[in-house]
C-alpha cells in the first residue's frame, strides 16, 4: 500500500468537473512529475492530493485514512506543499517566512527548540538562500523568491513534499539546481517528491516516475522511457517530434520535429 493515494477522485470548481473518477497511487521514496498541457488537471489533481481542494467524489487517502478525517496539524505533519502562487504577509522576511515551516511540528505555545533551528537552516542552506536571511521577501527577484518558498516547504521536514510548478520564475541554472536538489533529498532521506512540471526534458533526467494527463484523465504513467515517446507527446500536447536519448543520463529528449 502506498502511503498517498486517491480512489474515485473528481474535483472541480463551481459547476465544472476538471478530474472525474480519477486512481493514482504515488510511488513511495520516488520523485514522480505530473505533466500535461495548459488546463489538463495537473494542479488540480496536486491541489486534491494536498487537501486544498475538497472532493466533489471520491477520496484521498494517506497512510491508509481518508484525509478528510485527519487534522490540518496532522496532514501538516507528514505532508508538505510548495503551491503554485504562494502569498506572503507583507513585510516579511526570508527567515520568518521560512520559519513558518516549523508551526506543524511546535505545541500549543509556538516554543521554538533547536530541532526547528537546525531545520530551518539546512533549508536555507539547502535552496542557496542563506545570506538572504535579512531581507524582506518583497525585495527579492522572481527566482529568489520561488527558492524561499521551497525553502519554507523543505523546513516542514515532511516525508511526503508536493511541489506545484516549482520551476517557475527560475532561469535554467537554477531550474536544474533545484531538480538536483530535489533528487539529492530523495536519495539521502527517502522523501516522496511530487512536482507538477512543464519541462519534459527535465522531468525526463530528473524524475523517476512520470504521470501524463489529458483532459482531467491520466494517459500514461511509468518511468521516462516508458512514457515519454513520440506517440505520447503528440496525443498530449499536439507536438510533432522526435525522441533522442539524452547524451549525458540517457533519459528522452523531446526534439520539435
Amino acid at each position: 500500500m502506498t502511503r498517498l493515494r486517491a480512489q474515485g477522485l473528481t474535483l472541480g470548481y463551481d459547476d465544472r468537473a476538471v478530474v472525474s473518477g480519477l486512481d493514482v497511487d504515488i510511488l513511495d521514496g520516488k520523485v514522480t512529475a505530473i505533466v500535461g498541457a495548459n488546463a489538463c488537471g495537473k494542479s488540480t489533481l496536486l491541489r486534491g492530493l494536498a487537501r486544498l481542494l475538497k472532493p466533489r467524489a471520491g477520496a484521498v487517502h494517506l497512510d491508509g485514512t481518508p484525509m478528510s478525517a485527519m487534522s490540518t496539524v496532522e496532514v501538516a505533519k507528514v505532508l508538505g506543499l510548495l503551491p503554485q502562487s504562494p502569498v506572503a504577509p507583507d513585510g516579511v522576511t526570508v527567515a520568518d517566512l521560512v520559519s513558518r515551516g516549523r508551526y506543524p511540528h511546535q505545541g500549543w505555545f509556538r516554543r521554538w527548540t533547536g530541532d526547528d533551528h537546525d531545520a530551518v537552516a539546512r533549508a536555507l542552506d539547502a535552496t542557496g538562500t542563506a545570506d538572504l536571511a535579512d531581507r524582506p521577501l518583497h525585495q527579492l527577484s522572481g527566482g529568489q523568491r520561488q527558492r524561499v518558498w521551497v525553502a519554507m516547504a523543505l523546513a516542514q521536514d515532511t516525508d511526503l513534499l508536493l511541489l506545484d510548478e516549482p520551476t517557475t520564475f527560475l532561469d535554467i541554472n537554477h531550474q536544474v539546481e533545484l531538480l538536483r536538489l530535489l533528487g539529492t533529498l530523495n536519495r539521502e532521506s527517502g522523501k516522496t517528491i511530487v512536482a507538477v512540471l512543464h519541462d519534459l526534458n527535465l522531468a525526463s533526467r530528473f524524475c523517476d516516475h512520470i504521470i501524463a494527463m489529458a483532459d482531467g484523465r491520466i494517459v500514461a504513467e511509468g518511468t521516462p522511457a516508458e512514457v515519454i515517446t513520440a506517440e505520447l507527446v503528440g496525443k498530449v500536447f499536439g507536438l510533432a517530434c522526435v525522441i533522442v536519448n539524452d547524451p549525458v543520463a540517457g533519459t528522452p529528449i523531446v526534439v520539435p520535429a
